[in-house]
């Protein structure tokens, strides 16, 4: 059995390769990027030790809008996530996704 830590990346990883199959991997890609955000804020917050609480009150966000993010559940305004990045002493930045490899295989008519 995989670690705890990756379950969610191994789990995407079979999910991606299924969409991949089905052709639906602009919808994946969607999904993928909700939940990566609610799993770099677990992960902040599980690094620096804190609860929920705890993150809470460092931030000013509430407790449960930390739940409903680390839940996937909500759709945080770039104030909340700024919020939660200062008290990690951290900053908010929008990197370019990775570039989407092609096929290597050939189409033949």
């Amino acid at each position: 059995m995989t670690k705890r830590k990756n379950d969610f990346d191994e789990f995407m990883k079979e999910v991606e390769k299924e969409a991949a199959d089905a052709g639906e991997s602009d919808a994946l890609r969607a999904y993928g990027e909700h939940f990566r955000l609610a799993l770099q804020v677990i992960r902040i917050r599980k690094n620096r030790k804190w609860t929920q609480q705890q993150f809470a009150k460092a931030s000013g966000v509430p407790q449960s809008e930390i739940s409903r993010i680390e839940r996937g559940q909500a759709n945080p305004t770039y104030r909340t996530l700024q919020q939660l990045a200062q008290a990690a002493d951290l900053r908010v930045e929008f990197v370019a996704p990775p570039r989407r490899r092609t096929s290597s295989r050939a189409t033949n008519a």
